[in-house]
């Protein structure tokens, strides 16, 4: 969508500086010089507007050792005080960064001369939806690579949304919820919620000291998490679950193979199988094991997370339990990382996989899974309480 407001009614001039000063020349030179393009291609595209160079520099706005640049903008040749608009560059746009800056604009500008008309913009290579908003509330406009922007001072209001990203970061965590990240997730997550350092967190997932500090990173840009004397604590676990649900995809992390069997009562099949597993480390999971947590829906068939799967003729013999497509009461389930089998509960005598894993694992199964794990999420001491 975009929208373009033009309310002056006299012709504009726009002025704009040389660049100045950057701390990292190396990607913020290149970011600056793309975004400065976008913004004068985005005001070359109102015919009252008229572009031109300036020697402005971003000392006079009071912020020398911030990148960016500034434009000078008349509203015709009679104002003789333009409306400055100093842009400030990122080369991320996590929410936590884009609070830092809106701070940093916002104080930054009582310190200047009162007959300045100042507005400020934050650009990156890709300011989110969730970015763009925080830039929205505080009153500063935004710019990214992508071409999305708000820019709304004095008479000029122009808003470009839902443009793709376009710029692909080649280094940092490329998703917060790989089988590896989960691991840390689940420790995380796990109430009450408290501070966990980050040797901690390694130590106790197996996971490497810069994937944790990776996803430390993330959880707090994305201000998912704080920092306390204690470690990294999530603040926001609704929407940490929120999201990891959006992104799981159970077919992609599972190998699965489904059995018939003679016997039709799930707990009597769940009572079959841990006799045959015996000490090998499994965990139920899915409708059986969302009943055993929290009794909502009957559940249709008994799923068991195993290490690896038991040889085909000891099931026939020991279970009477025969491969099938589809329709069978017992489904085996082999996962592509082990950190499923974090933080198991037993209920009744039998291992169960932690709340927050139970949630993902029922959500998305169909045949009312998704009211299961709604009614398992309601639970007071979900995933051990969070409030």
């Amino acid at each position: 969508m975009i929208l373009v407001k033009f309310l002056a009614s006299r012709p504009l001039s726009v002025m704009i500086s040389p660049t100045g000063e950057s701390a990292d020349l190396s990607e913020i030179q290149d970011i600056e010089r793309d975004i400065r393009a976008l913004l004068v291609g985005r005001l070359r595209a109102i015919p009252e507007l008229e572009v031109k160079e300036d020697r402005w520099t971003r000392r006079d706005l009071g912020n020398p050792s911030d990148p960016g640049f500034v434009l000078s903008v008349w509203l015709g040749e009679k104002d003789d005080r333009p409306w400055c608009v100093r842009t400030v560059i990122k080369s991320h746009a996590q929410p936590r960064q884009v609070q830092a800056a809106a701070w940093h604009l916002k104080r930054s500008s009582g310190n200047l001369a009162p007959e300045l008309r100042v507005y400020s913009l934050f650009a990156a290579p890709y300011v989110s939806p969730a970015a763009a908003n925080i830039c929205i509330e505080e009153g500063i406009g935004y710019m990214d690579l992508a071409g999305n922007c708000h820019l709304a001072f004095g008479p000029v209001h122009i808003h470009v949304e839902g443009k793709p990203n376009v710029h692909k970061e080649e280094r940092g965590l490329k998703s917060l919820y790989s089988p590896k990240a989960a691991r840390l997730l689940r420790m995380l997550l796990q109430g009450p919620l408290v501070g966990h350092k980050v040797q901690e967190l390694a130590g106790k997932t197996g996971v490497s000291l810069g994937l944790v500090s990776k996803v430390r990173r993330r959880l707090l840009d994305e201000s998912l998490a704080e920092e306390t004397p204690d470690g990294i604590r999530i603040t926001r676990p609704d929407a940490v679950l929120d999201d990891w649900a959006a992104a799981d995809r159970w077919e992609d992390r599972t190998t699965v193979r489904e059995y018939s069997m003679l016997t039709t009562d799930p707990a009597e099949i769940a009572s079959k199988v841990r006799g045959l597993l015996g000490a090998k480390t499994h965990a139920f999971t899915q409708w059986f094991g969302a009943y055993l947590r929290r009794p909502y829906t009957l559940p249709v068939l008994t799923t068991v997370y195993v290490e690896d799967f038991p040889d085909e003729e000891v099931l026939k013999k020991e279970l009477s339990a025969r491969r099938v497509d589809g329709g069978g009461r017992l489904r085996l389930v082999r996962p592509s990382d082990d950190g499923v089998f974090q933080c198991l509960q037993e209920i009744d005598g039998r291992k169960v996989v932690c709340d927050v894993q139970l949630y993902l694992d029922v959500i998305s199964a169909g045949l009312r899974g998704d009211e299961a794990a709604e009614e398992l999420r309601k639970a007071k001491n979900f995933s051990g309480g969070w409030k």
